[in-house]
């Protein structure tokens, strides 16, 4: 790999390391790349191993810690239950009211609607004896006048 100062960019040649690799390999002898080589692939399963161990480790701490999470989320499950019953019991009682106010509400409406029609019937009324009286006055004039004639 070549690095370059400044502001210019890292070019990556995996042909040209590749060729460089192999150059620097030819001039190792051969039992010492075998020696470095075994103890290289030593170190990657020991390292492999530890893997291993800590993921076993870490395996059964987070059992134990999975456990202890469980209990808490159990709770926090339990507290949010709670709180939604309680919600929807508020809004059973909020719907229950409602309903109650819309039955009482289509009460009124009745009530206001068969007012209403009294009124229209009493105003018909009040018309029909209105004229009634108009016609009982031209009839007294008509009276009075027939009278002072005679």
């Amino acid at each position: 790999m070549e690095t370059h100062s400044g502001d210019q960019e890292e070019d990556v040649s995996f042909s040209s390391e590749g060729v460089d690799l192999a150059n620097r390999l030819r001039g190792i002898p051969q039992d010492r790349l075998i020696e470095e080589i075994i103890a290289l692939w030593d170190e990657v399963n020991n390292l492999e191993l530890e893997l291993i161990k800590n993921k076993r480790r870490y395996a059964e701490s987070s059992r134990r810690f999975s456990v202890e999470q469980d209990r808490v989320n159990i709770i926090d499950y339990e507290e949010k239950l709670r709180v939604a019953n309680t919600k929807i019991t508020r809004l059973e009682n909020q719907l229950r009211n409602e309903k109650i106010s819309r039955d009482s509400f289509e009460v009124n409406i009745e009530k206001i609607k068969t007012l209403e029609l009294e009124k229209a019937n009493l105003l018909k009324n009040e018309e029909e004896l209105m004229i009634l009286i108009m016609d009982m006055e031209r009839h007294i004039e008509k009276l009075v006048d027939s009278v002072k004639e005679k």
